[in-house]
Protein backbone atom coordinates (compact mmCIF):
# COMPACT_ATOMS: atom_id res chain seq x y z
CA UNK A 1 0.00 0.00 0.00
CA UNK A 2 1.50 3.85 -1.03
CA UNK A 3 0.59 6.38 1.03
CA UNK A 4 1.23 10.00 -0.19
CA UNK A 5 3.47 12.77 1.76
CA UNK A 6 0.08 14.77 1.99
CA UNK A 7 -1.32 11.60 3.71
CA UNK A 8 1.56 11.12 5.76
CA UNK A 9 1.51 14.99 7.03
CA UNK A 10 -2.15 15.10 7.40
CA UNK A 11 -1.68 12.03 10.04
CA UNK A 12 1.34 13.10 11.40
CA UNK A 13 -0.76 16.49 12.33
CA UNK A 14 -3.94 15.12 13.72
CA UNK A 15 -1.55 12.23 16.06
CA UNK A 16 0.23 15.60 16.95
CA UNK A 17 -3.57 17.74 18.00
CA UNK A 18 -4.38 14.09 19.42
CA UNK A 19 -1.66 14.05 21.67
CA UNK A 20 -1.72 17.87 22.45
CA UNK A 21 -5.34 17.26 23.55
CA UNK A 22 -4.84 14.64 25.70
CA UNK A 23 -1.83 16.52 27.27
CA UNK A 24 -4.05 19.18 28.01
CA UNK A 25 -6.76 16.47 29.34
CA UNK A 26 -4.81 14.87 32.18
CA UNK A 27 -3.05 18.01 33.15
CA UNK A 28 -6.89 20.26 34.08
CA UNK A 29 -8.39 17.00 35.47
CA UNK A 30 -8.36 14.12 38.27
CA UNK A 31 -8.45 10.82 36.95
CA UNK A 32 -9.24 8.88 40.94
CA UNK A 33 -11.49 5.70 39.68
CA UNK A 34 -13.69 6.15 42.70
CA UNK A 35 -16.59 3.75 40.87
CA UNK A 36 -16.35 0.19 41.77
CA UNK A 37 -14.59 0.19 44.58
CA UNK A 38 -16.13 -2.48 47.27
CA UNK A 39 -14.86 -0.70 50.48
CA UNK A 40 -16.36 2.29 51.03
CA UNK A 41 -13.60 3.81 53.21
CA UNK A 42 -11.12 3.38 50.59
CA UNK A 43 -13.25 4.80 47.54
CA UNK A 44 -13.98 7.72 50.47
CA UNK A 45 -10.08 7.96 50.69
CA UNK A 46 -9.49 7.94 47.18
CA UNK A 47 -12.17 10.43 45.55
CA UNK A 48 -11.38 13.42 47.92
CA UNK A 49 -9.94 16.14 46.03
CA UNK A 50 -6.94 16.57 47.85
CA UNK A 51 -3.65 18.31 48.14
CA UNK A 52 -2.27 15.53 45.20
CA UNK A 53 -5.04 17.02 42.48
CA UNK A 54 -3.87 20.58 43.67
CA UNK A 55 -0.25 19.79 43.63
CA UNK A 56 -0.41 18.42 40.06
CA UNK A 57 -2.34 21.36 38.84
CA UNK A 58 0.51 24.00 40.38
CA UNK A 59 3.51 21.81 39.37
CA UNK A 60 5.68 23.29 36.62
CA UNK A 61 6.47 20.21 34.00
CA UNK A 62 10.00 20.36 32.28
CA UNK A 63 10.04 19.46 28.82
CA UNK A 64 13.05 19.12 26.14
CA UNK A 65 12.39 18.47 22.83
CA UNK A 66 15.21 16.65 21.13
CA UNK A 67 15.26 16.26 17.25
CA UNK A 68 16.99 16.31 14.13
CA UNK A 69 16.58 18.58 11.27
CA UNK A 70 13.87 19.39 9.34
CA UNK A 71 11.79 16.75 11.63
CA UNK A 72 9.14 18.91 12.87
CA UNK A 73 10.64 20.48 16.08
CA UNK A 74 9.71 24.00 15.42
CA UNK A 75 6.08 22.97 15.12
CA UNK A 76 5.45 21.15 17.54
CA UNK A 77 7.80 23.97 19.80
CA UNK A 78 5.28 26.27 18.09
CA UNK A 79 2.20 24.43 20.09
CA UNK A 80 3.87 24.54 23.47
CA UNK A 81 4.23 28.14 22.73
CA UNK A 82 0.83 29.18 22.36
CA UNK A 83 0.25 28.55 26.22
CA UNK A 84 1.27 31.61 27.98
CA UNK A 85 2.67 29.36 30.71
CA UNK A 86 5.08 28.19 28.68
CA UNK A 87 8.73 29.08 28.53
CA UNK A 88 10.01 27.91 25.00
CA UNK A 89 13.46 28.53 24.17
CA UNK A 90 14.70 27.60 20.61
CA UNK A 91 17.88 25.61 19.12
CA UNK A 92 19.66 26.96 22.70
CA UNK A 93 22.51 24.90 21.50
CA UNK A 94 23.53 27.56 18.77
CA UNK A 95 25.13 29.79 21.25
CA UNK A 96 27.51 27.27 22.32
CA UNK A 97 28.49 26.17 18.86
CA UNK A 98 28.77 30.06 18.02
CA UNK A 99 31.26 30.01 20.73
CA UNK A 100 33.10 26.83 20.73
CA UNK A 101 33.00 25.94 17.04
CA UNK A 102 35.81 28.90 16.11
CA UNK A 103 37.97 28.24 18.77
CA UNK A 104 38.82 24.66 18.04
CA UNK A 105 41.27 23.11 15.90
CA UNK A 106 40.87 22.31 11.70
CA UNK A 107 40.38 18.91 12.62
CA UNK A 108 37.80 17.47 14.82
CA UNK A 109 39.42 15.60 17.79
CA UNK A 110 38.53 14.01 20.48
CA UNK A 111 39.14 16.54 22.73
CA UNK A 112 36.95 19.34 21.05
CA UNK A 113 34.21 17.27 20.80
CA UNK A 114 34.56 16.35 24.38
CA UNK A 115 34.71 20.06 25.16
CA UNK A 116 31.35 20.09 22.68
CA UNK A 117 29.38 17.51 24.41
CA UNK A 118 30.20 19.11 27.71
CA UNK A 119 29.19 22.16 27.30
CA UNK A 120 26.26 21.39 25.60
CA UNK A 121 25.67 18.90 28.34
CA UNK A 122 25.64 21.51 30.74
CA UNK A 123 24.06 23.80 29.51
CA UNK A 124 20.93 21.90 28.69
CA UNK A 125 20.97 20.69 32.41
CA UNK A 126 21.03 24.57 33.40
CA UNK A 127 17.99 25.56 31.20
CA UNK A 128 16.29 22.34 32.05
CA UNK A 129 16.36 23.68 35.82
CA UNK A 130 15.61 27.08 34.80
CA UNK A 131 18.67 28.32 35.26
CA UNK A 132 19.37 31.34 32.40
CA UNK A 133 22.70 32.74 33.62
CA UNK A 134 24.92 29.50 32.33
CA UNK A 135 23.72 30.85 28.68
CA UNK A 136 25.35 34.46 28.86
CA UNK A 137 28.78 32.72 29.10
CA UNK A 138 28.03 31.79 25.02
CA UNK A 139 26.05 35.12 23.97
CA UNK A 140 28.01 37.44 21.58
CA UNK A 141 28.43 40.27 23.09
CA UNK A 142 27.89 39.21 26.60
CA UNK A 143 24.16 40.66 28.28
CA UNK A 144 24.89 43.48 30.62
CA UNK A 145 23.00 42.64 33.46
CA UNK A 146 21.89 40.24 32.75
CA UNK A 147 19.68 41.82 29.58
CA UNK A 148 20.45 41.13 25.72
CA UNK A 149 18.74 41.39 22.83
CA UNK A 150 21.17 38.57 20.87
CA UNK A 151 19.29 35.08 22.16
CA UNK A 152 19.16 33.34 19.04
CA UNK A 153 15.51 33.50 17.14
CA UNK A 154 13.46 35.11 20.27
CA UNK A 155 11.20 35.67 17.92
CA UNK A 156 9.93 32.28 18.07
CA UNK A 157 9.24 32.39 21.43
CA UNK A 158 6.32 34.50 22.95
CA UNK A 159 7.87 34.45 26.71
CA UNK A 160 10.86 36.31 25.15
CA UNK A 161 9.08 38.77 23.38
CA UNK A 162 6.82 40.42 26.27
CA UNK A 163 7.10 41.45 30.00
CA UNK A 164 8.81 40.91 32.39
CA UNK A 165 11.41 39.82 30.06
CA UNK A 166 11.19 42.28 27.33
CA UNK A 167 11.94 46.31 28.74
CA UNK A 168 9.62 48.59 29.43
CA UNK A 169 10.82 51.19 26.41
CA UNK A 170 8.23 50.62 23.76
CA UNK A 171 8.95 46.66 23.96
CA UNK A 172 5.33 46.40 23.37
CA UNK A 173 5.34 48.37 20.27
CA UNK A 174 8.20 46.13 18.29
CA UNK A 175 7.40 43.43 15.96
CA UNK A 176 10.17 41.16 16.25
CA UNK A 177 9.66 38.00 13.51
CA UNK A 178 11.20 34.70 14.22
CA UNK A 179 14.53 35.64 12.77
CA UNK A 180 15.33 38.36 15.21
Amino acid sequence: MQCSWKAVLLLALASIAIQYTAIRTFTAKSFHTCPGLAEAGVAERLCEEGPTFAYNLSRKTHILILATTRSGSSFVGQLFNQHLDVFYLFEPLYHVQNTLIPRFTQGKSPADRRVMLGASRDLLRSLYDCDLYFLENYIRPPPVNHTTDRIFRRGASRVLCSRPVCDARGAADRVLEEGD
